[in-house]
Order: C-alpha cells, then sequence, then structure tokens
C-alpha cells in the first residue's frame, strides 16, 4: 500500500505598501512573482487587518493541490491565505483590537480601525456604489448614522461547535472552530451564556443563541440540558424554549429561534423612527390617518406594528411560516393590519387596494424585477427602501428612478448596525416623480 506524503506548504514573504480597503474590510497589496519561465507577473492581494498606506511584511501562503484520488473537475482553487507578519508604518486611523483572534476569525474585519474611520469609510462605499452601480452623478447621501456603543450590541450569535463539543466561531475562509471565551460584540448576556455553555459537551454542528436586551429572557438552540439550564436561571436569565420577548419603539414583539429580527436592538430603534420619518413625514396627519401602507418582506411585523397606529391601514407580506406565526401573535390586537402570506414578488401584483407607501427590507439579493416592475407600473407616493446590501440597493434605485423614471431619490441614510464589521445598512427615501 503506498502511503502519499502530505503537501508541503509554500510561504513567501513580500514588504509592500498597502492600498485601499475592498468592500469587504481588507487592504489590498500587488506583489510581484517571477514564474519557471523567468516572467513577472502582479497580483493584487487582499489583506486582512491592514489600513491603506501602511508598510508590512505579509505572508502568502500559495493554497494547496487537489487531493491525491481526488477527480481534478471537482476541486476548486482557493485564493492564498495573507496574512501580515509585521508592521514597520502604522496608519493614523490604526486602534488596538480587543479581541485576541481578531484576524483569524471571520466575525470582524475592521476593530483595527477607530470607529469614527469605519463610519466615514462606509459612508464612502455606500457614495461609490451610488455612483458605479446607481448611476447617480450627487447621490443625496447623509452621514453614517453612529452606534452609541459599537460593542457588545449582538442579541443574536450562531457559534459553530468543534469537535470535543465546545462553541465558537470559525476561522475565516475555513471551518476551523476558535475556541472563545467571550466575543467583543456578542451581548454580555450572551457572553455569560457562553461560558456556561462551554462547560458541558454540545452536539454539532452549532448553538444558537439569542437574548433579550429589555428583559432578561433567552433562547438556546438546540434545547438545552437541565443542568445548563439550572445554571443560567440561577445566573437570572430566563431560558426559554419555543419563543422570547423583545421590546422596539414601546410595542412587545414575539420572536421564535428561526424568524428574523434585527441583531442590534439599539439601532434597530433609530431604524425604526427612519422608516416612519421616512414614511409619513410632512403630510397633513387627515391624511396620514387614511392612508394604506405596505410592509414587504415584513418578517415578524416589525414597520408593520409601528406604522399600524398612525394610519388606515397596513398590508404585510411575509413567506416565512414561523414568521408569519410570530406576526400573528404581535399584531392579534390591531385589527387595520392585513397579514398575507406569500412571496413578495407573487403577492404584490395581486393586491387591488390603492398603496399611499410601501416599505420595503428585502434579503441581501434585493428586490425581484417582478416587484420593482410592480412598483413602476403602479406607482406610490412614497417607498421607503430598507437595505443590508448597498451594491444591490443601488442597483434597485437605478431601475426605479433613472431607468424607469417613475421615482426621484430623495435621501439614503447609512446606519452602523454592524460596528467592527464591513456589513454597512441603509434607509432610502423614494418619491412619486
Amino acid at each position: 500500500m503506498t502511503q502519499t506524503q502530505p503537501q508541503e506548504r509554500v510561504i513567501t514573504y513580500h514588504t509592500v505598501t498597502l492600498g485601499a480597503l475592498t468592500r469587504d474590510g481588507h487592504a489590498t497589496a500587488e506583489i510581484s512573482e517571477q514564474n519557471e519561465a523567468g516572467e513577472v507577473t502582479t497580483r493584487l492581494l487582499q489583506v486582512p487587518a491592514g489600513l491603506p498606506g501602511e508598510r508590512a511584511t505579509i505572508a502568502v501562503e500559495a493554497p494547496l493541490g487537489p487531493k491525491p484520488g481526488r477527480k481534478r473537475r471537482h476541486w476548486k482553487p482557493r485564493p492564498p491565505k495573507v496574512w501580515i507578519t509585521e508592521l514597520h508604518e502604522t496608519s493614523p486611523m490604526r486602534v488596538h483590537a480587543p479581541c485576541p483572534v481578531f484576524g483569524t476569525c471571520g466575525g470582524c474585519q475592521l476593530q483595527h480601525m477607530n470607529y469614527p474611520a469605519q463610519l466615514e469609510w462606509k459612508r464612502e462605499v455606500v457614495r461609490q456604489l451610488l455612483q458605479e452601480v446607481g448611476l447617480f452623478t450627487h447621490p443625496p447621501l447623509l452621514d453614517t448614522v453612529a452606534c452609541d456603543v459599537p460593542w457588545n450590541y449582538r442579541n443574536h450569535m450562531r457559534f459553530s461547535v468543534n469537535r470535543d463539543g465546545r462553541a465558537g466561531l470559525t476561522a475565516r475562509g475555513t471551518h476551523w472552530v476558535l475556541p472563545l471565551a467571550e466575543c467583543p460584540i456578542a451581548h454580555p448576556k450572551i457572553n455569560q451564556a457562553l461560558q456556561v455553555v462551554n462547560q458541558h459537551i454540545n452536539p454539532r454542528p452549532q448553538v444558537l443563541i439569542r437574548c433579550g436586551t429589555a428583559n432578561q429572557q433567552m433562547l438556546l438552540q438546540p434545547i438545552q440540558n437541565a443542568e445548563v439550564t439550572q445554571e443560567l436561571t440561577a445566573q437570572g436569565i430566563e431560558v426559554c424554549t419555543d419563543t422570547m420577548e423583545e421590546v422596539l419603539g414601546g410595542h412587545t414583539f414575539r420572536i421564535r429561534p428561526s424568524s428574523f429580527f434585527q441583531t442590534n436592538s439599539a439601532q434597530a430603534e433609530k431604524m425604526a423612527q427612519m422608516v416612519l420619518q421616512g414614511l409619513l413625514a410632512n403630510q397633513p396627519a387627515e391624511k396620514i390617518s387614511q392612508m394604506t401602507v405596505v410592509d414587504a418582506y415584513c418578517g415578524v411585523g416589525t414597520f408593520a406594528a409601528l406604522l399600524a397606529p398612525h394610519v388606515g391601514k397596513v398590508i404585510a407580506i411575509e413567506e416565512s411560516a414561523s414568521a408569519i406565526k410570530d406576526a400573528q401573535w404581535n399584531m392579534r390586537d390591531i385589527e387595520h393590519v392585513e397579514i398575507l402570506k406569500g412571496k413578495v414578488e407573487d403577492m404584490l401584483p395581486t393586491l387591488s387596494d390603492r398603496i399611499d407607501g410601501f416599505v420595503i427590507d428585502p434579503p441581501r439579493a434585493g428586490c425581484q424585477p417582478i416587484v420593482l416592475d410592480a412598483l413602476i407600473q403602479h406607482p406610490v407616493a412614497r417607498i421607503v427602501y430598507v437595505s443590508c446590501d448597498p451594491s444591490t440597493l443601488a442597483r434597485d434605485l437605478n431601475i426605479l428612478c433613472n431607468v424607469s423614471q417613475a421615482y426621484h431619490l430623495r435621501s439614503v441614510q447609512p446606519l452602523d448596525m454592524f460596528p467592527q464589521t464591513a456589513h454597512i445598512e441603509n434607509v432610502a427615501v423614494l418619491e412619486r416623480a
């Protein structure tokens, strides 16, 4: 029997000046390499934990080839692994990253950048996308709204479980689980629960921990054993099994493990006010009280419930059965909310009501063409578009405002829902042209 030898890691070192951040939050670096024929080629690499203008020595580990015995047609080369081995000149934007696994963990990208610089960089990313993808020469872009406390904000974490049954986060670009004592962007109660959970062996592949910020409730999936529950209860945490409650805008929402709810409660409060302001501002009270508004991709009914006290009717659309159950409970005492189960692209063209306002919070992929077509064929007075991906937002705004010219873009408000990461939330307000 022939024993195959493990492949040798090939690492080269390069001293470079780092360039601009990519939209993934990594610095760039150009390196020159000589192949076997003596030809010199230049490659652009992404360098995690670097900042523009820094002089650094980076290590570049070439990706391994396919393992013997595997069919080459199923093998896809990975990008090289890159990391900083030494910093010679640092950026004035650089600060100490408090997390011991920052740069290795795939969760955060910007802990090493001071917070005002993070906010400005996110605004610049949105501006570039609105110009390059959205084709807006002078987009009405506002300053990024900061998170008052940009640490310990996440009320929902998914931890991977390693072979030893310990929960942690995965290293960037791998399935390797990093054991954690705590995560600096997770809510303190989640870190508290993580320490208890990791004193026991957890089933693979994941542990989900979700906590209420307005109460002591917590959801853990899979359901933990009695010993874990007792330890958490002794620490003042109310362990829930099927549902928990969270408060937003003075309204109590019920949430299931699989239902979507904003992971940063403090910023979600600001977002809710932006949505209400964008839809209802500068309109007489008697007109607002007669409005019919649509909350598309309504989830557990967050915007629908907060809009309902102000308007005549809310039509909430959601395809997730779990979220629909929560939305029905959350709006059980509100008579003028109609909840429709189905895909927005299927339900929207069937609506017979005259629509005065439209709130849309689509997934990362943005709106389906049929949704945009319906909004163009039957323009509404105002649209508030909540987006977690500025590139698909820019694409959809271009279709609504420039290609069709059915709407005028009034404002785009970046909102830092995810400090220390490269993710950017936006709230855009459009008016019928």
